[in-house]
């Protein structure tokens, strides 16, 4: 027959270098994802997360990939760069270097889960991973609550008992529970799940609300509430419902704190008899010193965390827009809404799912915000950074899609109807039927009639 030119019967030849360097990437991957998934389940179980932050570098470090940072991700390095900043004009060094340091952590979570999690499969395996520390916490405060020595509850809702876990803030473990919710939620919408999956995520959700209740936190409590009648509503009209959330959640946070609103917040602080204390537990009497501090340095803040440290109360402010102002100014409650918007914003107008998820987010978080310290924790970081991978993970056939922020955000409606996110640096999308790709089986795109 002759000689036959190489590759004409076999097709072309493919070095084994090739082959080790796709190996090695496919596996720098997976130990990444699995890395960042054990960051997840910290974030929701331990309460030492001072060695998260490193992980987190490593976890980017061993992606193999340069970041290439999207609009949420420059605003969120903006945002650390004034906190940082800060320590330049702060009144107190040691309160604010901690405070630094919890910030930094927080933005380089989100950083680095927007830059390793590029499927379904990945969102999957981190919001898991949340879920399952939120539900290690919620069985050990189940089983073994501390009560500070109170004899018990007189009944299920009695709140003048507040059961917690020894050695954590018993509020924040509250509200890490709410955003657990919020997450089974979430993954929950996923669309391709088997049944048996999304019954067991949405199994998760009575048992962190029991947790909630036994703690007998308000805003976590209201939390909940609020999102349940969000999610009843929202089922007709999620737009309209969403944008409704997007104008009345920036009101309330900015507005209440300032003064108005008190006598309905004390109302409702009223139903709750056993725990009445006719001035929301002393943050009526911090929100007016932390408005005073404010207008000492309305632009930049007395430094971050410096707050807490110079009230005559003792506590923080208690109030997200109030603890930005008093501790970065003007300057940082902008950065830190700039954030948030454009984490959020794009999800509502991905979908009419995205709609819904994006108001239950505000929602949800709405009392936590308007009551509690949650602005520099992880576990509310963590699912922002999730939610605002939505628009590069699903796609709405029905409707054309809208210009969003975000480079892999615009290259994912470019995807077509499949939904499947596009090959980011180096990495491949599942494959689909009818199509090529990494031959690993992927989850599907966020379903329309999930929730």
């Amino acid at each position: 027959m002759g000689d036959v030119p190489p590759g004409l019967l076999s097709g072309p030849a493919r070095s084994p270098g090739t082959h080790r360097r796709r190996a090695h990437r496919r596996y720098a991957t997976l130990a990444s994802v699995a890395i960042v998934s054990g960051v997840a389940l910290m974030v929701g179980w331990s309460v030492d997360q001072t060695p998260l932050g490193p992980a987190l570098l490593a976890a980017v470090v061993l992606s193999g990939r340069i970041p290439r940072p999207g609009l949420v991700d420059v605003l969120a390095l903006l945002l650390g760069v004034w906190v940082v900043a800060s320590l330049g004009w702060t009144v107190d060094t040691s309160a604010s270097r901690s405070t630094v340091y919890l910030y930094g952590t927080c933005l380089l979570l989100l950083v680095a889960v927007r830059h390793i999690v590029t499927t379904t499969r990945d969102l999957l395996a981190v919001g898991v991973a949340f879920i399952a520390g939120c539900l290690i916490r919620a069985v050990e405060l189940i089983r073994a609550p501390s009560t500070g020595g109170d004899l018990g509850r007189t009944g299920a809702f009695d709140l003048s008992v507040r059961y917690g876990i020894e050695g954590v803030n018993i509020n924040l473990t509250a509200y890490t529970m709410v955003a657990g919710i919020l997450l089974a939620v979430l993954l929950g919408s996923v669309g391709g799940l088997p049944r048996a999956v999304r019954l067991a995520l949405y199994a998760c959700v009575p048992l962190l609300g029991y947790a909630v209740l036994l703690s007998g936190t308000r805003g976590a409590l209201a939390a909940v509430l609020l999102g349940a009648v969000y999610l009843l509503c929202s089922r007709a009209t999620p737009r309209a419902c969403w944008l409704v959330a997007a104008v009345v959640v920036p009101a309330v946070l900015l507005l209440v704190p300032l003064g108005m609103g008190e006598a309905t917040l004390l109302r409702l602080d009223g139903l709750v008899a056993d725990r009445a204390t006719g001035d929301l537990a002393g943050r009526m009497l911090v929100w007016p010193e932390a408005v005073a501090v404010w207008g000492q340095s309305p632009l930049a803040g007395i430094g971050a965390g410096a707050f807490m440290a110079v009230s005559s109360w003792g506590i923080g402010a208690h109030s997200l827009v109030l603890t930005l102002g008093a501790d970065l100014g003007l300057v940082g409650v902008l950065c830190y809404a700039a954030v948030l918007a454009a984490a959020v914003r794009p999800v509502g107008r991905a979908s009419r799912l995205g709609a819904r998820l994006a108001g239950l987010f505000l929602v949800m978080f709405l009392p936590i915000w308007l009551t509690g310290h949650w602005e520099a924790a992880l576990a509310a970081w963590l699912p922002l950074a999730l939610f605002s991978l939505v628009p590069a993970l699903t796609a709405d056939p029905t409707s054309r899609p809208q210009g969003i922020g975000g480079r892999h955000h615009r290259r994912a409606h470019r995807s077509g109807p499949d939904g499947v996110l596009p090959r980011r640096g180096g990495r491949r999308p599942a494959a689909v039927p009818g199509g090529s790709g990494d031959p690993t089986p992927q989850v599907g795109v966020l379903a329309q009639h999930a929730l």
